[in-house]
């Protein structure tokens, strides 16, 4: 699905609006990680964004020690 939007410049930063339809999708993923990955040629720069969830840092302890055994 492609999408297209005109950035938004606001003192000295630009801003790419998110439509309603994809913040809607984010706010449903409970999505808390972005990557921006940039591809840039002579006719283009093109961004791909992908947005997760956060995955359990094996730092922090579990709640429920079974989960880590069912890896």
């Amino acid at each position: 699905m492609g999408l297209s939007t005109k950035p938004v410049t606001i003192q000295n930063s630009t801003y790419l609006q998110v439509p309603r339809d994809v913040a809607e999708l984010l706010r449903v993923m409970a999505s808390k990680i972005c990557s921006v990955n940039f591809k840039i040629d002579e006719k283009e720069c093109t961004l791909i964004y992908s947005f997760a969830k956060p995955v359990l840092d094996l730092k922090e302890e579990p709640s429920d020690p079974t989960l880590v055994l069912a890896r």
